[in-house]
C-alpha cells in the first residue's frame, strides 16, 4: 500500500470518471460522495469478475490529515469479518498516489429509508436495529470506534427476501486501547469536529481532554433507535447546525431529549410523519423509553456498557421479558433538576423549611403522645381482625376440601383437614366423637385456640369412620340398583353400561357379568338365592322383565307390556312374588314360578309416574312399600286386606325402599339426597346418611340385618357403599 503522496505529474489526469480504471478496475458510475472521498460502482476484470465499490480519496483533500483517516478506515474494515459489515476485497493507490479501497457492493438504501418505504412495523423495525448493534460489537471486539453512525452509513439490502442491513464508512473510525491502525493515524485536533452533529455523544462534542470509548458508539445507536421509532432525531440537525459551535455543544452536552413516546406523540399530527408510521409502530411501550433514554445518557457511565447489552435488552424487549434499563431513581431525577435551578430551588427550600419548622414545633407535643396511642391501638385491633378472619377463610376452605375428599373416599385425608382445627390440648380424631369434643376439658381453658367448629366439622368426622365403611366397585356410567344375594357373600350391582355385576364381598372383586342390550334400570335378587329379576331399557319403550336363574346364569323374559319406572322391581321373602312399579298402569304382582301376573294395584289420580320409584316387601311377604308421588310419602300397602297407611319425612320422592330381615325397620332413600332409617313400631326415624352429589336410588339390607348397601345418583354416584348400621 502506498503510504506517501506522491509527487503529481502536471500532464497526468488526476479526476476520475466512468470508464476509467483504476488497477483491475473498471469505473461504471459515481455511487456517493463523502466529505473527502468518493465511492464508484467498478467491475473487478481479474482475477475473478464482478462488481465492487471502490473508494477513492477526493482531489483536493489529500491532505495528511484526511490521508490518515482514509487510511484508518480501510484497515479498519481489513480488520473485520461480520455479514453486517462490509467486506474489504483489495486496496491500493492511483497513479497519481491517492490511496482507494475495494469493497463488497451493498445494493441496499438507507436504513430508516428501508423501514418507511416498507412500513415495518416496531418489532421489525427493532430485529434490523439488533443486526446492527451485533455489527458495531463486532467492531469493538475489533478495537475500533467507527464515531459516526447514522443512517447514511447504514444500508438495508435484500438478499432472498431477507432484509439484511451492512454498516458502511468506517473513515473517522478510531482505534482503542494500544491497538494502532496505521502509522499517519493522527489524534483529533483541538476544536475539531469528529462526527454529524445530530447523533454526536457529548463527549465528543465537549471541548476537554475526555478520552472517547465504546460507549461514544452506544449513543449514536440510541439516536439511530429514537430516529426509528419516531421519525426523527432528539435534537434537530439543521436547528443544530445553525445554532452556531457553542450553542450546539451546549444542546448536546446539557440538554435532555424528548422522550420517543412524547415526540412520536407530537410528531403523529404531522402529516407528512404520520403516513409513514404503523398503527403498530405508534404503540410504543415504556420499555423501549427506558432503552433509548439509557443509551442518550448524558454520563456515560449510565449508558449500555457494550452493543451486546443494548441488543440483548431489545430481545428481552421483544420476547416479553423484563429490560435491564430502569427509569432513572427519583433521588437521581431530583439531582438533576437541583442542578438545572439551583438558586430557584434554594429560596424554595429555605421558604419551605422555615414553614415547616414553626408548625412542626408549635404542633407536636400537643398531639405526639395522643397520635402513638391512636396508632398502636388500631394496629392492634386491624391484626386482631386480620388473624381472626384468616382462621375463618383458613377453616372453610379446609372443611370444603373435607367434603370433596369424603365423596372421593379419601378419609386419610379429611381426618387430616379436620385436625387441624382442633383446639389447643384436645387429642388427634381416633377416639370416640364425644371423647374429642364435647367432653374435653382441654377444649374451654383459657387461652386455648378459638374452636371454630360447627356442625359441619361433626358430620364430617362420622363420614370418616374408615372401619365403618369402604368401596366396593363402580360401573362406568353410574349405578341404578344395588343388592346381596342370600348367601351373604355375593353383592350385584346394576349400572347405565348394559350390564349387571356380581361382586365377592369379602374380597371386593367381581365375579360375574349378566349382559343386558340396553341400561339396567332395576334389579332384584329372591331371598332363596335362586333368581335375579332385571328390568332394562330407556326412553318410553317398553322394558323388558328379564328373570335370571342363578345357577344357570340364563334368563327368561316376563313381560314388555310395561314402562317400568327405574329401579322398582323387587321380590317378596318367601321367593313367591314378584312386584314391580309401572308408569302408567300401577304396580304389578307376578307369580314367580308360573311366570304369570296375578295381582294389579292401580295408580291414584294424583300420582307422577314419571319418577324413580323405591318399592319393597315386608319379612312375612304380607306388605308392600313403595312411593308414586313426589311430596316424600311413603305408602305400606296390606296385600291381605287392601288398607294403606303412610310415612312422611323426606323432602323429596322416595327412590329406595327396604325392609330388614326382622321386619322392624325400613330403610329409604330419597331425591332429597338422604337415606332414612325407621321404626316401624314407633314410627322413629334415626339420622340421616348424607350423599352430597345426588338422592340414593337403591338400598339392600345383608341378611343379618347388620349392613347396608347403598349406591346414589351424580359424581359420586358410580361409588356403592357399605355401611354398618347396627352401631
Amino acid at each position: 500500500m502506498v503510504q506517501v503522496m506522491r509527487e503529481m505529474p502536471a500532464a497526468v489526469m488526476v479526476t476520475e470518471k466512468p470508464g476509467d480504471r483504476i488497477g483491475h478496475y473498471k469505473l461504471l458510475e459515481q455511487i456517493g460522495e463523502g466529505g473527502c472521498g468518493v465511492v464508484y460502482m467498478a467491475e473487478q476484470e481479474a482475477p475473478v469478475r464482478r462488481k465492487v465499490a471502490l473508494k477513492v480519496i477526493k482531489l483536493g483533500m489529500d491532505t495528511q490529515q484526511v490521508v490518515a483517516r482514509f487510511e484508518a478506515e480501510r484497515q479498519a474494515l481489513a480488520l473485520m469479518d461480520h455479514p453486517n459489515i462490509a467486506k474489504v476485497f483489495d486496496a491500493g493507490a492511483t497513479e497519481t498516489g491517492r490511496p482507494f479501497f475495494v469493497m463488497e457492493l451493498v445494493r441496499g438504501i438507507r436504513i430508516t429509508d428501508y423501514c418507511d418505504r416498507n412500513h415495518l412495523s416496531t418489532a421489525s423495525r427493532l430485529n434490523l436495529f439488533v443486526q446492527v448493534c451485533q455489527a458495531i460489537q463486532h467492531a469493538h471486539q475489533k478495537g475500533i470506534i467507527h464515531r459516526d453512525i447514522k443512517p447514511s452509513n447504514i444500508l438495508v439490502a435484500q438478499h432472498d427476501t431477507v432484509a439484511v442491513p451492512k454498516v458502511i464508512d468506517f473513515g473517522i473510525a478510531k482505534a482503542t486501547g494500544d491497538l494502532r491502525l496505521t502509522d499517519k493515524t493522527l489524534f483529533t485536533a483541538f476544536e475539531q469536529f469528529m462526527g454529524t452533529p445530530a447523533y454526536m455523544s457529548p463527549e465528543q462534542a465537549q471541548l476537554s481532554g475526555l478520552d472517547i470509548d465504546t460507549r461514544t458508539d452506544i449513543y449514536s445507536l440510541g439516536v439511530l433507535l429514537y430516529e426509528l421509532l419516531t421519525g426523527q432525531t432528539p435534537f434537530d440537525a439543521r436547528v443544530l447546525i445553525a445554532s452556531g459551535l457553542d450553542a450546539m455543544r451546549k444542546t448536546i452536552c446539557e440538554k435532555e431529549p424528548v422522550r420517543p413516546s412524547t415526540r412520536l406523540r407530537q410528531t403523529l399530527l404531522e402529516s407528512t410523519l404520520s403516513s409513514k408510521l404503523t398503527t403498530d409502530h405508534c404503540s410504543l411501550a415504556t420499555d423501549l423509553d427506558w432503552i433509548v433514554m439509557k443509551c442518550l445518557e448524558k454520563d456515560r457511565s449510565r449508558r449500555y456498557e457494550t452493543a451486546n447489552g443494548l441488543a440483548t435488552d431489545l430481545k428481552r424487549h421483544l420476547g416479553n421479558e423484563p429490560v435491564v434499563a430502569r427509569p432513572p431513581s427519583m433521588a437521581y431525577r431530583f439531582q438533576k433538576m437541583v442542578r438545572r435551578n439551583k438558586l430557584a430551588f434554594a429560596a424554595a427550600v429555605a421558604v419551605t423549611i422555615s414553614l415547616m419548622l414553626g408548625t412542626l414545633v408549635s404542633t407536636w407535643q400537643a398531639f405526639e403522645a395522643g397520635r402513638a396511642r391512636d396508632a398502636a391501638k388500631q394496629e392492634s385491633q386491624r391484626a386482631e381482625k386480620g388473624e381472626s378472619a384468616a382462621r375463618q377463610r383458613a377453616y372453610a376452605s379446609d372443611m370444603n376440601l373435607a367434603n370433596q375428599a369424603v365423596e372421593e373416599d379419601e378419609l386419610s385425608l379429611s381426618l387430616e383437614l379436620l385436625n387441624r382445627h382442633k383446639p389447643v390440648g384436645v387429642p388427634p380424631l381416633g377416639g370416640s366423637e364425644e371423647a374429642s369434643t364435647t367432653n374435653s376439658p382441654d377444649r374451654l381453658k383459657p387461652g386455648l385456640q378459638q374452636d371454630l367448629r360447627g356442625w359441619e366439622w361433626r358430620y364430617l368426622w362420622r363420614q370418616c369412620q374408615g372401619d365403618k365403611r369402604r368401596i366396593l366397585g363402580k360401573h362406568t356410567g353410574g349405578a341404578t340398583a344395588v343388592g346381596m344375594l342370600a348367601d351373604g357373600k355375593t353383592v350385584f350391582s346394576a349400572g347405565q353400561d348394559k350390564c349387571v355385576r356380581l361382586w365377592d364381598l369379602e374380597s371386593g372383586s367381581q365375579i360375574g357379568v349378566l349382559p343386558h342390550e340396553e341400561e339396567v334400570i332395576g334389579a332384584a335378587a329372591s331371598p332363596n338365592g335362586r333368581w335375579l329379576a332385571t328390568a332394562s331399557g330407556k326412553g318410553d319403550e317398553g322394558q323388558p322383565v328379564l328373570l335370571w336363574d342363578l345357577l344357570t346364569k340364563k334368563s327368561v323374559p316376563l313381560t314388555s307390556d310395561y314402562w317400568l319406572r327405574p329401579g322398582s322391581i323387587t321380590f317378596s321373602p318367601d321367593s313367591k312374588w314378584l312386584a314391580f312399579a309401572t308408569k302408567f298402569k300401577g304396580v304389578r304382582l307376578w307369580d314367580v314360578n308360573a311366570h304369570s301376573e296375578v295381582l294389579n294395584l292401580p295408580a291414584s289420580s294424583s300420582s307422577i309416574w314419571g319418577w324413580r320409584v323405591g318399592i319393597a316387601f315386608s319379612h312375612d311377604s304380607r306388605t308392600l312399600a313403595y312411593n308414586e308421588n313426589l311430596d316424600g310419602a311413603i305408602l305400606l300397602w296390606n296385600i291381605v286386606d287392601g288398607s294403606v297407611s303412610r310415612l312422611k319425612g323426606h323432602e323429596g320422592a322416595v327412590m329406595a325402599l327396604a325392609f330388614s330381615p326382622d321386619g322392624q325397620t325400613l330403610a329409604s332413600g330419597s331425591h332429597d339426597r338422604t337415606a332414612r332409617l325407621w321404626n316401624l313400631a314407633d314410627r322413629q326415624v334415626r339420622s340421616p346418611f348424607l350423599n352430597p352429589r345426588g338422592g340414593f336410588t337403591s338400598l339392600a339390607f345383608s341378611p343379618d340385618g347388620r349392613t347396608l348397601a347403598m349406591s346414589g345418583e351424580g359424581g359420586a354416584g358410580r361409588v356403592i357403599r357399605i355401611v354398618d348400621v347396627a352401631t
